[in-house]
């Protein structure tokens, strides 16, 4: 069985976040009634979304590193992956900043 390919993205829509490839998505997070969540689902949307990414990096690490012994370019390509993969699960930092100073 495989996943929905990426790449994938969290778009705010009208309940929550819309996460996945767009238009269809994979899931929805529902923000609670009250907000009080919302930068903890911020979070979680954002990881979701990374998760394509995060495996194709890993996998190409993994693959990368058994094959790459003396070949460092080959091994800076993984890095480089993973690296933008941590980013973009971890970009929320900004948006949860701008957040945390509106309150």
């Amino acid at each position: 069985m495989s996943h929905t390919p990426g790449p994938w993205t969290a778009h705010r829509c009208e309940h929550g976040w819309h996460i996945g490839p767009q238009p269809d998505g994979v899931c929805t997070i529902h923000d609670n009634t009250d907000g009080s969540r919302m930068a903890e689902h911020t979070a979680n949307a954002r990881l979701i979304a990374a998760a394509p990414d995060l495996l194709a990096a890993c996998l190409g690490a993994k693959t990368a590193l058994q094959g790459a012994v003396g070949n460092v370019a080959e091994i800076d390509v993984a890095i480089e992956a993973i690296d933008a993969a941590v980013v973009k699960a971890i970009e929320l930092a900004a948006v949860l900043a701008a957040d945390r100073a509106k309150n």
